[in-house]
């Protein structure tokens, strides 16, 4: 069959590479041919807020900022963030999408047997980005396919509020009802299907966590990188007081500090890995620090002790994603017991009977629904 997916993949981001590569695999091995398929960004129903300021206050406001040694500090850290990132988008466009076997020339509507939305935060309509906005493409809008399903499809930071208030709540609903069949990725999700719809849908591992990447195991990293900790978060995202507090626990343990993809000012290195030599890296690393979904994801699949600190905006999937494998001790809901979440033991005996019972429901669903 023909196989359509429908997903984050062109989205600059390790997790969303991940994601889309395993679930790609996965499909293909039940011998389907698979394409991805591109969706059109619309306006978004939400709008960043603005600051209103008095306009020559704010003006002077800048130029006794831009005086101060901190700010020229800031600066200089700005322009080396920004070079690293602009050379991620590079690699990642030219380098890590045909991998993917995605073009430059973007796929909307293909003819397909099956089209697959999802995973990642594809429901996630109510984000102020004018990248995605809300793209009813996303939920299936004149696709051009003999089957629709989603597969561990999230609403991300969008909730019932939000449908409301935006006034969207009615059209999501019909667009929902319009699935053969639904999976999402977190209780959060399915409980909005189930309050739009009325239907128990079920909740699916990430691809990352479905598919088992034979591929990394062939990959080395270089001899001289050990005694590490890996860093996966956004860059600039981190608090002072949380940098404090890794840093504290790095100089503790004797390890160095390493970034991945988005660099950190108070790192010890940086790298630009591949997406796929980023579990390399991970694997190999002592201890692992995130704030990411994808970070936590990482260091489950590659059996690490980790701790992940939540924020405002993942924690919905976050916490769903720990309390699925018993990882909720893996929280650092406080910056002064990270050294006790992150160097505990954990029992990955229990969390891959776990994995491997979710990874039988998830082959499953796909076989039956495809």
């Amino acid at each position: 069959m023909k196989v359509g997916i429908m997903s984050m993949q062109r989205i600059v981001n390790y997790g969303s590479f991940l994601q889309a590569y395993g679930l790609k695999k996965t499909i293909e091995s039940m011998g389907h041919e698979v394409e991805f398929v591109d969706y059109l960004p619309e306006s978004p129903v939400a709008m960043e807020e603005q600051k209103h300021t008095n306009p020559v206050l704010r003006k002077l406001k800048n130029v006794v900022k831009m005086c101060s040694a901190s700010y020229r500090a800031w600066r200089k850290n700005q322009i080396r963030s920004n070079e690293t990132f602009a050379e991620f988008i590079r690699a990642y466009r030219e380098d890590w999408l045909p991998l993917l076997g995605v073009e430059d020339k973007k796929n909307y509507c293909p003819e397909l047997d099956a089209l697959v939305i999802g995973s990642d935060e594809v429901f996630n309509c109510t984000q102020p980005g004018e990248s995605v906005g809300y793209s009813r493409q996303l939920f299936g809008k004149n696709h051009h396919a003999q089957k629709l399903l989603s597969y561990a499809a999230t609403f991300g930071s969008t909730t019932m509020d939000k449908l409301e208030r935006y006034n969207i709540k009615e059209e999501v609903a019909d667009l929902l009802n319009g699935f053969d069949t639904l999976s999402v990725r977190d209780t959060n999700s399915a409980h909005m299907v189930k309050q739009m719809t009325g239907k128990d849908v079920p909740i699916h591992i990430d691809p990352v966590l479905l598919y088992p990447f034979p591929e990394v195991q062939d990959i080395k990293i270089p001899q001289s990188f050990k005694d590490y900790i890996v860093v996966y978060a956004y860059s600039g995202r981190l608090t002072e007081d949380e940098i404090t507090a890794v840093k504290a626990f790095a100089k503790k343990t004797g390890k160095k500090l390493i970034s991945l993809g988005y660099w950190q000012t108070f790192c010890d290195d940086f790298i630009l890995a591949s997406p796929l030599e980023v579990l390399a890296y991970i694997r190999g690393a002592d201890y692992i620090i995130t704030d990411t979904f994808h970070g936590t994801v990482f260091s489950i699949v590659t059996k690490k002790k980790f701790g992940t600190i939540i924020r405002t905006s993942n924690s919905q999937k976050i916490r769903s994603l720990l309390k699925l494998f018993g990882l909720e001790s893996q929280e650092i809901g406080n910056l002064a017991d990270m050294e006790k979440v992150v160097t505990t033991p954990i029992n990955y005996n229990k969390v891959d009977k776990v994995l491997n019972l979710e990874r039988e429901r998830a082959l499953e669903y796909l076989r039956q629904s495809i």
